[in-house]
């Protein structure tokens, strides 16, 4: 997870530098156009003028006043066309910018949750383990009793042969049981 997390955020910032520089770019191209039309602007007028989205203004003012008005249209035009562009370009990366921060945040949730997977994967093992040392402890303590179980079932036939035996011994006048009380 902290791997695809790490890959994921140089990820949006390489997207971020490719956005920075097009920005740049883009700002450094209206700067020529405008200055090609209105050759006496400040960086002031040239901030606001960028910053307003009046470029097309200052491009149809010098259109006006050019005298090669065919041609000026048709620049007129091209730069209509490509400022569109520009801004749909625009929002489309300001959308994928906001798209990859929310995956950004969906992928930290998700590393939090596999985090807990994992604990509790973890957590299970060790229960495992834990029963399976039990069951082996039950194991040997099953057969241990079983052999006291075998054992103590021969010593009770065993007794119960000899006390079988005494009986019979005692309880038929063998010979040497009553000689004592005779003599």
């Amino acid at each position: 997870v902290a791997r695809v997390k790490k890959e994921f955020l140089n990820c949006i910032q390489r997207y971020r530098d490719v956005e920075a520089n097009f920005n740049q770019k883009y700002r450094q191209r209206v700067e020529r156009q405008i200055r090609i039309v209105k050759q006496d602007v400040t960086e002031e007028e040239l901030d606001a003028i960028i910053e307003s989205d009046q470029q097309n203004q200052i491009f149809a003012q010098s259109l006006m006043q050019n005298s090669r008005s065919g041609q000026a249209k048709a620049v007129l035009s091209e730069v209509q066309t490509r400022h569109d562009d520009i801004k749909r370009i625009q929002k489309t990366i300001m959308e994928l910018a906001q798209l990859f921060e929310d995956m950004q945040m969906m992928v930290e949730d998700q590393g939090k949750t596999l985090d807990q997977v994992e604990e509790h994967a973890i957590n299970t093992s060790g229960d495992i383990e834990q029963g399976v040392n039990h069951i082996s402890k039950a194991i040997v303590l099953a057969r241990s009793t079983r052999a006291k179980k075998w054992c103590c079932f021969f010593i009770t036939i065993i007794l119960a042969v000899v006390i079988a035996i005494l009986v019979w011994w005692f309880a038929f006048d063998h010979p040497g049981v009553g000689d004592k009380n005779n003599n």
